[in-house]
C-alpha cells in the first residue's frame, strides 16, 4: 500500500516535469481545427476513465465524434462563463510507449465555432492551463484507483482467511468425530475378540459332548 501511493505521487511530481500544454491546429472533418496537446505520463485508458470520471461526477455524457470523445454543454469556471463543447482525444504518446499518453483537446462555442487563439485569445489560453491541471486530475484518480484496488485485494486476502478458518474448523470437528470413531473401534474389536472367544468356548463345550 505504502509502495503504491509513494509511486503515485511520484507520478504526480512526476508530471509537474513534462512540457506544458502547447497549442496547433488537428484535423476534424477534413478541416484543420485549433486545438491544445499535452503529453501525460499516464497509459491511454487511464487517462480517458479520468477525464469521463471527472466530467460524469459533474453530470456531462459522453459521445463519440470522429475519433474524438465529446461532451456537450460544459459549464467550468476554469474554462470561462459560457458553456462549451469539449472535444477529448487520448492516444498513446507513440508506439513502442504504451506507459504515457498524448491528450488533445478542442472547444467549441457550439456546433462549428471553435475556439482559438484569435477568436477568443482568454478562453484558449484558460484551456491550456486546465489541459496542464489535467495531469494532477488524473494522477488523483490513478491514486485513488489503486488504493480501491488494494482494498479489494485486503477484502479478498480476508476473506480467503476467513475461509481458511472455517474450513480449520470443520476439518477439526471431522477430525475430533474421527478420533472419537477410531477409539469406538478399538472398544469394538477388544468385545468383539472377547465375544469370538466365548463362541469358540462353547463350540468346545459342545464338542466334547459328543459320543
Amino acid at each position: 500500500m505504502r509502495k503504491l501511493i509513494l509511486c503515485s505521487l511520484f507520478c504526480i511530481s512526476n508530471a509537474l516535469l513534462f512540457a506544458q500544454t502547447k497549442g496547433m491546429d488537428v484535423e476534424y472533418q477534413k478541416q484543420l481545427r485549433p486545438a491544445v496537446v499535452n503529453d501525460l505520463p499516464f497509459d491511454a485508458k487511464t487517462v480517458e476513465k479520468a477525464i469521463d470520471d471527472t466530467l460524469s461526477k459533474l453530470g456531462y455524457k459522453s459521445t463519440s465524434s470522429k475519433g474524438f470523445t465529446v461532451y456537450k454543454g460544459v459549464r467550468l469556471a476554469e474554462l470561462g462563463p459560457d458553456s462549451y463543447d469539449l472535444y477529448f482525444m487520448v492516444d498513446k504518446k507513440s508506439r513502442k510507449d504504451n506507459e504515457n499518453s498524448t491528450v488533445t483537446l478542442m472547444l467549441t462555442k457550439g456546433f462549428d465555432a471553435f475556439v482559438s487563439s484569435s477568436s477568443d485569445p482568454s478562453v484558449y489560453e484558460h484551456s491550456k492551463t486546465y489541459l496542464d491541471s489535467l495531469r494532477n486530475t488524473v494522477a488523483r484518480y490513478d491514486l485513488e484507483q489503486q488504493i480501491m484496488a488494494q482494498e479489494e485485494a485486503i477484502k479478498k486476502a480476508d476473506k480467503k482467511n476467513t475461509d481458511y478458518r472455517e474450513e480449520g474448523k470443520d476439518l477439526e470437528k471431522k477430525k475430533r468425530k474421527l478420533e472419537d470413531q477410531i477409539a469406538d473401534n478399538i472398544k469394538d474389536q477388544a468385545n468383539q475378540v472377547k465375544e469370538l472367544e466365548k463362541q469358540r468356548q462353547i463350540l468346545e463345550v459342545l464338542k466334547r459332548k459328543r459320543k
